[in-house]
């Protein structure tokens, strides 16, 4: 004791020094010499290249020991795992991506421009870069006349048809789209479907329904594109792109290298403005929009019933099964239907062939024959981390894999691993088997669409907010005035975000695309926010902590000194677990609710302006309406059907018989949830799935429905998954509950009365009411938590009748990066959760409470 403090131990001083050392030790140092050794971590969705990329990757290190290529595949929610990734920076972000699923990207800075390294000679070839690639598609991906990403193959959609359905209706090939049409009606009337087409949620976002729009749109609009072409003036007019270009409706490629002006993309869609010659260029409810829509509507009286409850593979087995004689697919299916009919038994096996989409000649307003859609296949790009020397090795190994040994190496490979190939090789000198060359060869020569009206420049949120409404207008449920109303509206609402985005002030001649990256450099944010840098958050809660232990330490004597220090120290890795995976992200989740905060770009801080978006957003409250119908449900279905398979189990007199049924009940728990949701998907597909089956084989074929796909089925449907709906964790509890319940309880009932219903609700109810309490809570924060299977089934769809706060949640962080707001929506979650909680234990109290 000095000066009426007490000393601290050596032992504690010195351990809390180590620790706070090994802490500071966790902030990396600037600068400092590279590794000898390199990694190289490439990350793609195209899991069919997988064997392809790993065997190229090891030739790679053979070449360049001490260089170690990984490859990463994420075939689902691609976009969002890498924004995640994008977010956390460092090593989470893979080298070489599908950059072009992070669009707007390449103009924040985020990338490698790879202009000036296409003019370096390619070590592997001793040749320019360029000369070994297809610079005709590499100049489609330019932006501000940099290149940034690279294809390694191309991809398109047309049309399959079985050769063998055709002839047995006497048609042949059509020319022209009334043909076409001709020949659906005759397909129709010889008993099988005309078109497949997947017609889900994610086929209109991401897939074939997205695909044809496009493909009907340029059509009608391509001759709009010179009206909103960057021009002398343009903050990014490239006079060898733009100088000599001419609209010429003959030339599919005739705006292929020309630049798009965002900013004038922008002003054509916005209302007219008197003095402004950019105003109101694109009209959303003139004649060319409705001939587009109404084209798209004859074409869908072909498709399959319950189309829109169907995905890809549903349509691959309507094709596969003769049933329908046409589908929609992509190029990528070629050696995909190769490689499975030769599983197929000789029998089942049918001859088919592909056309192009039959050009609408009958209208004045149609500019030409289709253009493609498709492009590049997979296409690769480098994220910048600011190390030169890293770079150095990622380019290298770019220009390896785009040799033609690379190239030929990657189809080789993907071909004896028994995989589709995406499309033709974008490598020159890398050539394919003859006969899937030959397939290849019907995609090739069209051109390719410039103007993409599927939202506006393809921001993710507007194209959601068109999904929504084109699934209703395709299904017949909202006129077509209407639609196109809200189509333009929901335009109108995504230039606002479009300008915070890119920073675009609406003059095409001034240059607003900012790079997000080099601008913070400039203005660097705090990097001390506890909220924001999470190692600096955990290092002042053990700091604290560490401070708490040495105070009590300080305070403790004797022998009672060496076992605080001890209990501390076994305390310490729990503590430090629960803080960092369990209170910082809450607390951070907290903070970033009242912030702005998007992918990139530092927080900042506006207070109650994301609570006020949330009581306005219409896609929410659509939720809340689901989700009261939805909890409802699942409510009665965890409490009232365990109950009662309870109280039958053990009203069996074989204890036996009891073992196996209680067994039986308890064995889908090792199931996955995720393999059970699929089965349930398969099980309601309208073509190919069990429950259609079934009814038709009973008789009732008029019953059948598109059980996913018809937005008055697809929440009943849902709510039905599961049946009977008896949980085993339910079951179990209810079961505990019940065999706890007195003997000498029962017996005294027994001398009033015999009756087994008046003895359940009259003892047994109440005497479990506990048990319902906690299944009642835990049901309630699970279904208000739960979001997956309304993704993996109709992603909120068909238009908003499955739509969920959880799932709008989630799309509003991940999908289109509003972090912010998505913190914001699951604080209001956990509000309400915290409500009902509290309110369902002052009402169910166990029956010793009462």
């Amino acid at each position: 004791m000095k000066n009426g403090f007490r000393t601290a131990s050596p032992t504690c001083l010195r351990g809390t020094v180590l620790f706070l050392c090994a802490c500071l030790l966790m902030f990396p140092a600037r600068g400092g010499e590279r590794k000898r050794n390199d990694i190289i971590k490439i990350a793609t969705v195209n899991a069919n290249y997988r064997v392809a990329l790993e065997a190229i990757g090891r030739r790679y290190t053979q070449m360049n020991p001490g260089v170690k290529v990984e490859v990463t595949i994420v075939a689902r929610d691609f976009e969002t795992w890498l924004r995640t990734r994008l977010e956390g920076g460092g090593d989470q972000v893979p080298d070489i991506f599908n950059v072009n699923y992070l669009v707007g990207y390449e103009q924040k800075g985020y990338f490698i421009w790879l202009t000036d390294y296409l003019d370096q000679v390619n070590p592997y070839t001793g040749k320019p870069w360029r000369d070994t690639l297809d610079m005709a598609l590499v100049e489609r991906y330019k932006f501000a006349g940099q290149i940034y990403l690279i294809p390694l193959d191309y991809i398109e959609i047309g049309v399959f048809y079985n050769k063998d359905l055709f002839k047995a209706a006497g048609v042949g090939v059509p020319e022209t789209w009334t043909e076409w049409m001709d020949t659906c009606r005759k397909l129709q009337d010889s008993g099988v479907v005309p078109i497949a087409i997947p017609g889900n949620a994610d086929s209109f976002w991401v897939g074939t329904m997205g695909w044809l729009f496009r493909l009907v749109g340029d059509a009608y609009l391509r001759d709009l594109f010179p009206l909103i072409a960057s021009r002398p003036g343009d903050w990014d007019y490239d006079e060898a792109r733009n100088g000599n270009f001419h609209y010429d409706p003959d030339d599919p490629y005739c705006d292929l290298y020309a630049v798009l002006n965002q900013e004038r993309l922008i002003n054509a869609v916005m209302p007219p403005e008197p003095g402004n010659d950019m105003r109101g260029i694109i009209d959303f409810q003139g004649e060319r929009f409705r001939a587009i829509h109404q084209r798209i509507r004859e074409l869908s009286r072909f498709f399959q019933p319950g189309y829109f409850g169907a995905d890809d593979n549903s349509v691959l087995q309507l094709f596969y099964r003769q049933r329908a004689a046409q589908a929609f697919f992509t190029s990528a299916n070629i050696t995909a239907i190769i490689r499975d009919f030769k599983k197929l038994n000789p029998e089942d096996r049918f001859d088919y062939g592909i056309f192009w989409f039959p050009p609408i000649t009958d209208d004045p307003l149609v500019q030409g024959p289709f253009r493609g859609v498709g492009g590049s296949g997979t296409s690769f790009g480098i994220y910048d981390k600011k190390d030169p020397a890293h770079t150095a090795n990622c380019v290298d190994f770019f220009m390896y894999l785009t040799s033609p040994e690379g190239g030929k190496m990657l189809i080789e490979k993907t071909l004896e691993a028994d995989q589709p190939l995406s499309g033709p090789s974008a490598i020159k000198g890398v050539k394919l088997p003859p006969e899937i060359a030959e397939k290849f060869d019907v995609f090739k020569g069209h051109g390719y669409e410039r103007l993409n009206f599927r939202g506006l420049a393809d921001e993710q949120e507007s194209v959601f907010e068109w999904v929504t409404i084109a699934q209703e207008y395709f299904a017949r449920r909202m006129p077509l005035d209407e639609y196109l109303a809200a189509y333009h509206a929901s335009v109108l609402r995504a230039i606002p975000r479009l300008q915070y985005k890119f920073g675009y002030d609406l003059d095409p001649t001034t240059p607003n695309h900012v790079d997000k990256r080099s601008d913070l450099a400039r203005n660097p944010v705090w990097k001390w926010n506890p909220f924001s840098n999470g190692i600096f958050a955990v290092f002042l809660i053990v700091a604290g902590f560490l401070l708490f232990v040495s105070y009590h330490t300080f305070r403790a004597q004797g022998t009672t000194r060496h076992l605080t220090i001890t209990a501390y120290t076994l305390l310490l890795p729990t503590f430090l677990l629960l803080c960092t995976f369990n209170y910082y992200p809450v607390l951070s989740g907290l903070y970033h609710a009242f912030t702005e905060w998007e992918p990139g770009e530092p927080a900042r801080w506006v207070g109650l302006r994301n609570f006020h978006t949330l009581f306005t957003d219409p896609y929410l409250w659509a939720g809340v309406i689901n989700m009261l119908i939805m909890t409802t449900a699942t409510l009665l279905k965890a409490t009232v059907v365990p109950f009662l398979a309870a109280e039958m189990i053990l009203a069996l007199r074989s204890t036996r018989l009891k073992y196996i049924i209680r067994t039986s009940f308890l064995l889908p728990m090792v199931v996955p949830a995720m393999v059970t949701l699929l089965i349930w998907r398969l099980i309601y597909d309208p073509n190919i799935g069990m429950l259609n089956r079934l009814l038709e084989v009973v008789g009732l074929g008029g019953w059948t429905q598109s059980w996913l796909g018809e937005p008055h089925l697809a929440l009943p449907s849902i709510i039905f998954m599961g049946f009977p709906w008896v949980g085993a964790f339910g079951l179990l509890i209810y079961m505990a509950g019940l065999m706890n319940i007195p003997a000498s309880v029962h017996e005294a009932f027994r001398l009033e009365s015999t009756n087994v219903l008046r003895r359940i609700l009259a003892i047994d109810v109440p005497m479990v009411r506990g048990q319902t309490r906690l299944l009642v809570v835990l049901t309630f924060i699970g279904s208000l938590q739960d979001f997956q299977s309304v993704l993996i089934l109709t992603n909120g769809g068909p238009g908003l009748s499955t739509m969920l706060p959880a799932l709008r949640m989630y799309h509003a962080a991940f999908r289109f990066s509003h972090f912010g707001y998505g913190a914001a929506l699951g604080l209001a979650l956990f509000l309400v959760i915290l409500l009902i909680t509290v309110i369902n234990f002052k009402l169910f109290k166990p029956a010793e409470e009462m």
